[in-house]
């Protein structure tokens, strides 16, 4: 678990750790140089239970974070929490049933609740549905990826059980980004995959703050994650390629939302500069000549790309960013329809 700044949230996901009916598990929190009081309310809990083990470190991100609690892991199977979120109580004892049935699964993916706050107000709340399902061959687990993926379901990491072995051996990391790095993990991890448990059980609980998601800060490097994600999918498995085009499409205009946020430093100039060359690059023009449209809105999305206007394009992501900061409920309905 890594830990920044989240003394209001970090005792409560402790807590529903620690309320687990399964009791055989090592937390290790680590403290990523936060500011305020994380470090003296997760020390509290260590010194309390010796299940629980605290690694501070210089602030370095979450990709940083993980990678270094990684090390320390003891155990045979790994899950990734974040220090704001809920497990249910029998979500150990849950995955521990499952594994020990099917013990030779190198990936186990779970079903999750997600919730969308707007301040304090629950704003809109879903379950993201996982197909049960075993998938017994790497060709059977690669022809799953994007089906999986579409359902908003491999993209995170904390709605999968890792086996520490194997990321071990392959010395599979997170990336130093401050985007896309869970993406590039799993794909790495993907890579090593032969058989994979999907289970519908609702096994974690996802908590994000709509309006200021990352999906509208600004990051110098965020499309060039995009880019190397969509890459490093497609060099994985060329299956329902389509699909995967669509969904970078829906990624790469997520990269130029964050323009408009406060929080961006560049002038209008430099705006329309950089979504000039985000709309005409490379891997855009190719994702938009094959993207899947069978919705109406990637029908729109594949429309506006395929222009390469910078003008239009970011005055289409100006009209996403205002929705999404006056009503992050319909931001999230519209990209479900993605």
């Amino acid at each position: 678990m890594p830990a920044y700044n989240c003394e209001k949230t970090v005792g409560s996901t402790i807590e529903s750790l620690k309320a687990q009916t399964f009791a055989d598990f090592e937390l290790i929190i680590v403290n990523d140089g936060s500011k305020d009081e994380t470090q003296q309310v997760v020390e509290q809990y260590a010194t309390a239970d010796k299940r629980i083990a605290v690694l501070s470190i210089a602030n370095g991100g979450p990709g940083n974070a993980r990678n270094q609690g990684i090390t320390q892991a003891q155990g045979k199977y790994l899950l990734l929490v974040d220090a704001d979120d809920a497990v249910a109580s029998t979500t150990l004892e849950t995955y521990a049933t499952y594994l020990n049935q099917h013990e030779d699964v190198d990936l186990m993916i779970s079903s999750y609740e997600m919730q969308v706050m707007d301040k304090n107000e629950v704003v809109d709340r879903r379950v993201v549905k996982a197909p049960s399902q075993l998938l017994e061959t790497h060709q059977e687990f690669l022809a799953a990826i994007y089906p999986l993926m579409n359902k908003q379901l491999m993209y995170v990491i904390w709605n999968k059980v890792f086996r520490l072995d194997t990321i071990k051996k392959f010395d599979v990391e997170f990336p130093s980004y401050k985007s896309c790095e869970d993406r590039l993990f799993n794909i790495a991890y993907f890579e090593h995959v032969t058989k994979c448990l999907v289970v519908d059980d609702v096994l974690y609980h996802y908590t994000f703050d709509g309006k200021n998601s990352l999906t509208n800060q600004y990051l110098p490097n965020k499309f060039e994650t995009f880019v190397e994600f969509y890459q490093e999918l497609v060099n994985l498995t060329t299956l329902n390629e389509e699909g995967s085009s669509a969904l970078f499409l829906k990624g790469v205009m997520s990269c130029i939302i964050p323009f408009h946020s406060q929080g961006c430093p560049l002038s209008y100039r430099e705006k329309i500069a950089h979504t000039k060359a985000i709309v005409t690059h490379p891997a855009v023009l190719k994702a938009g000549n094959q993207t899947l449209t069978d919705t109406k809105i990637r029908l729109i999305m594949k429309a506006l790309f395929k222009t390469k206007s910078a003008y239009l394009n970011y005055y289409a992501s100006k009209a996403m960013y205002l929705i999404s900061t006056i009503s992050p409920k319909t931001i999230e309905k519209f990209k479900r329809q993605f």
